[in-house]
């Protein structure tokens, strides 16, 4: 059974498809500190899909992190993940649960109030909250949170009566991390931010200094 203490710090993985030295980055990524991994890939047949998340898995369970598979609940079960975070679109929650257990993460994308409040009635264990701004990493991307968003959802009576925890995603790199920071954000999801950066060790070393700080 997974510790369900969420992660200050989410690396999102890129397109496998898109990064040549794809295992070596989650490699060094874990290495660097990162302890949760979510596994994205919008682009590979099941197959494939299986095959790259199995060997995340591996090198997840030699660095005692925390592996989440994005969307894909039936691979969670497969390969025994840590959980499974699914987007509005995808199969709820609550059907998430049936298939994985309660002693498995679940978490949702949301992004706005209503959505937060059915994942909460739905006993998510966390949410993703965002866009916090424009990102190139994702397609079709919903409206634009901004600072302002998060601060009024910590403002919220609805929110404060279940107060999941909360992940800021979008566009979120170093720069963003203090002032989130101050909004309330104790959670943050990052990938462009890792996968594009010249030396994603020492990036990865600033934005968990921020988080601490």
């Amino acid at each position: 059974m997974p510790d369900k203490k969420i992660s200050s710090l989410h690396f999102l993985t890129p397109q496998p498809v898109y990064h040549s030295d794809f295992f070596l980055l989650v490699e060094n990524a874990l290495k660097a500190g990162i302890d949760w991994i979510q596994y994205r890939d919008k682009e590979n047949d099941d197959d494939l899909f299986f095959k790259i998340a199995k060997e995340v898995l591996g090198l997840c369970e030699n660095y005692k992190a925390v592996f989440i598979v994005n969307d894909n609940v039936e691979v969670a079960k497969q390969l025994d993940a840590d959980g499974v975070h699914v987007g509005q679109q995808d199969l709820s929650v609550l059907e998430a649960r049936k298939i994985l257990g309660n002693e498995k993460i679940i978490g949702q994308s949301t992004n706005h109030l209503n959505q937060i409040i059915e994942a909460q009635k739905n006993n998510a264990d966390y949410i993703g909250f965002g866009p916090f701004q424009f990102t190139s990493t994702r397609k079709n991307l919903n409206p634009i949170v901004g600072l302002t968003g998060y601060q009024l959802i910590f403002q919220d009576e609805m929110y404060q009566k279940n107060p999941l925890p909360l992940v800021a995603i979008g566009g979120i790199g170093t720069k963003e991390i203090i002032p989130l920071k101050k909004a309330g954000v104790k959670h943050f999801a990052v990938s462009s931010a890792i996968s594009s950066a010249k030396n994603p060790t020492e990036e990865i070393k600033k934005l968990n200094d921020l988080i601490r700080s």
